[in-house]
C-alpha cells in the first residue's frame, strides 16, 4: 500500500512572490531522469511520495537542532588507505596574496581520486567499528539515521534546488536507517567534470585548500618553520586522495543522526571537547562583480556553504573570490549563523527554518516507509525534478552496501 506525505496538489495555492519565482524557475528546464535504476528485481512502485510544494508549510518555527558533538575522527591517506588517526588534519594559516596566487597552477600535476571506485559509507562505517573495538561499553553507537553529511546537506536545499534530482540508497536494520548516495553514471560524470574549464574550476578550489593551510598549528612553529611552510604549500602538488573527516553525532527534532564530514581544517590545535566549534570550511566563488553575479550567490552557493557549515556545527566559512583567469583576488570570512541573515527578506531567496523543516518532514517520511529489515533489502530515495516529489521504491533484494565487519558488530 503506497504511503502518501503532504501531497502535492495538482493546482498552487502558494502566494507569496519569493515562492511563485522559485516555483517558475524550477519548472523551466528540468532536466529528465527518465533512466531507471538497476537491479535485481523488476522495479516496484513506490511506497510513498513527498510533495514539495507548498513551502509555506515549512514556513514554521525552526526544530530543535542539537549541537554536533564530536564521536570520532579519521583520515584518508594521500593513497586513499582509511587511517584511524589525525594524520590528515590541517591548520588554517591565512592565504598569502601578494603577489596574487593562480589557483590554475598545477592542475596537470594533480593527483586525483579514482572516482570510478564506489566507497559507500565505507569510511564511516569502519571508523565506528574501531572505536566500538577500543570501548568498554560494548553497545553499538544507536541514532535513527547513519549518513553522510552531503546526503544531509542535499535534503536540507532541496526546497532552493527543485532543478537537481537526486538519487540515494537506503536500508534499515534495527530502528537505524542507513543511506548512501546512489551513484549513478551521470554522477561519476559530474565528478569527473563536464569539460576542461569545469575541471579547471574544481581544481581552483582544491588549490586554495592548499594555499591556505599549513601541516601543525601556526603557534607551535617558529618562523623558520612557519617561512619553509607557506614556500611549500605554494608549490604544493594538490591530491585529492587525501581527506580528514569527523564523525558526529547531532539531532533534528525528533531525529537522531549519526554523520561524518570532510573537514577542510581547523584553527589551532585541536580541542579534546567540541572541536566544531574551531573547524573551518574553505570554498570558492567567482568574482561578485556584477548584482546578477552576487544574486546567484548568495542564492545558490550561499545556501550549500551554510547547509553544509550549519549540519556539522562549522562556526566559519573562507570564500576565496577568483576571476576568470583563476586569480585569487580576495578572501572574505562568513560566519555560518549570519548567512541566513544575508539573505532574509530578499526576494527569491532561501530560508533557514524552510530547510529545517523540510528535513525535519522528510526524514519522518523516511521512518514512515522505510520499513523492511535489511541489510540486503533495499531501498531507493529520490527526488524528481519533474514532479517535484520525493519517492520512495522498493528494490528488494540486493548486495548489501554496509560493510561485513560493520553488520558482524551491530549484530552481536
Amino acid at each position: 500500500m503506497e504511503h502518501t506525505a503532504q501531497p502535492a496538489p495538482e493546482k498552487r495555492t502558494e502566494t507569496e512572490a519569493s515562492d511563485e519565482y522559485l516555483y517558475q524557475q524550477s519548472r523551466s528546464k528540468v532536466p529528465r531522469t527518465d533512466k531507471e535504476p538497476t537491479t535485481t528485481e523488476p522495479m516496484r512502485p513506490p511506497v510513498g511520495r513527498f510533495g514539495i510544494h507548498p513551502l509555506k508549510k515549512y514556513r514554521l518555527p525552526c526544530p530543535q537542532f542539537t549541537e554536533p558533538k564530536e564521536l570520532l575522527s579519521f583520515s584518508y591517506s594521500d593513497r586513499r588507505e582509511i587511517c584511524m588517526d589525525n594524520r590528515e588534519l590541517k591548520y588554517y594559516y591565512p592565504p598569502q596574496i601578494d603577489p596574487l596566487p593562480h589557483l590554475f597552477d598545477g592542475f596537470e600535476m594533480q593527483i586525483k581520486r579514482d572516482s570510478m571506485i564506489n566507497e559507500h559509507i565505507d569510511g564511516l562505517l569502519t571508523s565506528l567499528c574501531n572505536v566500538q573495538k577500543n570501548s568498554a561499553d560494548q553497545q553499538p553507537f544507536q541514532a535513527d539515521f547513519v549518513m553522510y553529511r552531503g546526503m544531509l546537506t542535499r535534503i536540507f536545499t532541496t526546497p532552493y534546488s527543485l532543478r537537481d534530482s537526486w538519487s540515494m540508497n537506503a536500508t534499515k536494520i534495527g530502528s537505524t536507517i542507513y543511506i548512501e548516495e546512489d551513484v549513478t553514471p551521470e554522477k561519476i560524470a559530474e565528478r569527473n567534470g563536464s569539460s576542461d574549464w569545469h575541471r579547471k574550476l574544481m581544481y581552483s578550489g582544491y588549490r586554495f585548500e592548499s594555499l591556505c593551510v599549513v601541516s601543525k598549528p601556526p603557534d607551535e612553529l617558529v618562523r623558520e618553520e612557519l617561512d619553509k611552510e607557506l614556500q611549500s604549500r605554494s608549490n604544493a602538488v594538490v591530491n585529492t586522495n587525501s581527506e580528514y573527516c569527523s564523525v558526529f553525532r547531532t539531532r533534528l527534532g525528533a531525529h537522531s543522526i549519526i554523520s561524518g564530514a570532510e573537514v577542510d581544517c581547523i584553527d589551532g590545535k585541536k580541542p579534546a571537547e567540541l572541536p566544531n566549534r574551531l573547524y573551518r570550511e574553505l570554498k570558492t566563488s567567482s568574482v561578485l562583480d556584477t548584482q546578477r553575479k552576487k544574486e546567484s550567490f548568495e542564492r545558490h552557493k550561499l545556501l550549500k556553504f551554510w547547509a553544509q557549515s550549519f549540519i556539522a556545527g562549522i562556526p566559519t566559512v573562507t570564500v576565496g573570490y577568483r576571476d576568470n583567469e583563476g586569480i585569487l583576488r580576495s578572501v572574505e570570512d562568513i560566519k555560518t549563523q549570519d548567512m541566513p541573515r544575508r539573505v532574509r527578506g530578499q526576494p527569491g531567496m532561501w530560508e533557514a527554518n524552510v530547510c529545517m523543516n523540510f528535513a525535519d518532514m522528510l526524514l519522518q517520511f523516511f521512518k514512515d516507509v522505510v520499513v523492511n529489515q535489511g541489510p540486503d533489502f533495499q531501498y531507493r530515495i529520490k527526488y524528481d525534478a519533474e514532479a517535484q516529489e520525493v519517492q520512495v521504491l522498493p528494490l528488494g533484494k540486493c548486495k548489501p552496501f554496509l560493510t561485513q565487519e560493520y553488520i558482524a558488530m551491530i549484530e552481536k
